[in-house]
């Protein structure tokens, strides 16, 4: 059966605000739980992505603190208040990044100053 068009509106409607607000992120909840470090990756041992960024970040020399979303209630708990959906999730200062983005994750550490001069140029 299909809806007439102005129920198709509501409904499509519906979905991009619910969409929209499972995308924001509440950041001092977040903060709370994973602490004030400027560099925060939430990831797992068998991702292969997660992997990959943590070459990444220690190639670049940035600091960075790890929190495991499967090993505790805190890290399961980070999960869900960055929305997450999968890892890795890398928080600098009040942006995440989900998902292997290096390019991105390069820019918002530019941004914040948090990546190291030497680094700052593309290999």
């Amino acid at each position: 059966m299909r809806l007439p068009t102005p129920l198709r509106l509501a409904a499509l409607a519906c979905t991009l605000l619910v969409l929209a607000a499972c995308g924001r992120v509440d950041v001092a909840a977040l903060r709370a739980e994973i602490g004030e470090a400027p560099v925060v990756m939430m990831s797992t041992t068998w991702c292969g992505y997660c992997a990959k960024l943590r070459k990444e970040l220690d190639a670049w020399g940035v600091r960075y603190v790890e929190i495991d979303v499967e090993k505790g209630a805190s890290g399961q708990r980070a999960f869900r208040l960055a929305n997450g959906r999968g890892v890795p999730i890398l928080v600098v200062g009040d942006e995440t990044i989900h998902g292997y983005s290096p390019d991105r994750a390069r820019k918002a550490l530019a941004s914040a100053g948090l990546l190291p001069k030497a680094s700052r140029a593309r290999p």
